[in-house]
């Protein structure tokens, strides 16, 4: 199998990412993963291999950091993300387009696998409480949103963080 290159590039001090990500809630909860180095949280997910469907892009990133395969319930929303970069980003200016999907586990439990960004950080898989979202730094801000008040129908959300 040849090199897999992610939807990703840098442009000076301009990097942009086409990335997924799995809003997957159960029993009150709400699955994310823990940077241990950036000290925040994001949705599981990740960038979009050329070539690769998105359906299946969240699909592999899910079970490459989890380890467990979920399902689709529904596409949710795309974000356009602007922000700073920090950590292996630093100095960057950082624009992300977010496709995020609705997922389902078969089950909630806990999950001990540690992953490996692309930045080379280690993460851990979290659950938190989704009445306490509000206390936790999470990545992109409007995931805290989007999860209190789950749309019905799809729709484009634009983030501002700069």
């Amino acid at each position: 199998m040849g090199k897999v290159f992610d939807c990703c590039f840098c442009l000076g001090k301009d990097w942009f990412r086409y990335r997924v990500g799995a809003i997957i809630v159960s029993d009150g909860y709400a699955l994310f993963s823990y940077g241990e180095s950036c000290g925040y949280y994001y949705t599981v997910g990740g960038g979009v291999r050329i070539g690769e469907k998105s359906e299946d892009a969240v699909c592999r990133e899910v079970s490459e950091e989890t380890g467990d395969s979920f399902v689709i319930e529904r596409p949710l929303c795309l974000v356009e993300n602007f922000f700073d970069g920090d950590g292996a980003l630093e100095g960057l200016d950082c624009h992300t387009i977010e496709l995020y999907y609705l997922m389902k586990p078969k089950e909630k439990k806990e999950y001990d696998k540690i992953s490996l960004t692309t930045g080379g950080d280690s993460e851990k898989m979290r659950w938190i409480p989704i009445d306490k979202i509000d206390e936790y730094d999470i990545r992109p801000v409007v995931v805290k949103e989007l999860i209190k008040n789950m749309p019905e129908e799809f729709k484009v959300i634009k983030n501002d963080e700069r």
